[in-house]
């Protein structure tokens, strides 16, 4: 019995530290997709604050719950875009789809109202999730020796993900559970580097 103990305990382990460290690849995985994503959106000459839109967008699912509040008027409109088709067309259309929670559709139409909000604050107001707090972008657009920009611009994203066993704590030999307030993180980094295209066609003001 005392050496089942040991080897669950030991398995568990193993098997929950697998899991971790598949969830912390997946989450640098789509970090390094929203680097992407910001990357390409100002090699096109948009302004900081439309990469970072782009940025955030793109990291939603890694970024934890939502923290926007949807009043009652959001899922009467959502219940009134689908009464307004034959309700033939709108079973097909749920067949067809993915299935999503109400909560999910709604967050999902808040997404082309935040990436048309025009600064941080009323982006907020549309829509804002938990780890977002969290999330930086940095630009790496050097000037060249003759004060031009560069071929190529990098654009790196950070964001704080949570480990759902304290494993530092185990390496020095305390054994506790890790409640709602006492998460610990770290830190993941997503980097995407592409050619600088628009100096050729636009004239950049350091926006």
């Amino acid at each position: 019995m005392v050496e089942s103990v040991i080897v669950i305990m030991v398995a568990c382990l193993f098997f929950f530290a697998l899991f971790q460290y598949a969830s912390l690849l997946s989450a640098k995985l789509v970090l390094q997709h929203s680097a992407a994503r910001a990357a390409r959106a100002r090699t096109v000459g948009l302004n900081y604050w439309m990469v970072e839109k782009s940025a955030k967008a793109a990291a939603i699912p890694v970024s934890g719950r939502c923290l926007t509040q949807f009043t009652e008027g959001d899922t009467a409109s959502v219940m009134a875009w689908l009464s307004h088709d034959r309700p033939g067309r709108v079973w097909n259309a749920a067949l067809r789809a993915p299935p999503q929670s109400a909560r999910a559709r709604l967050e999902r139409a808040r997404i082309p109202d935040f990436m048309d909000s025009l600064n941080g604050p009323t982006g907020e107001e549309v829509l804002n999730y938990e780890r977002w707090e969290s999330l930086s972008m940095t630009l790496d657009e050097p000037l060249g020796l003759d004060g031009a920009l560069p071929d190529t611009l990098t654009v790196t994203v950070r964001q704080r993900q949570p480990l759902f066993i304290a494993y530092p704590a185990l390496l020095q030999g305390e054994l506790r559970d890790i409640g709602p307030g006492d998460v610990g993180f770290v830190s993941l980094h997503g980097r995407f580097s592409i050619e600088s295209h628009y100096p050729l066609y636009m004239e950049d003001r350091n926006w």
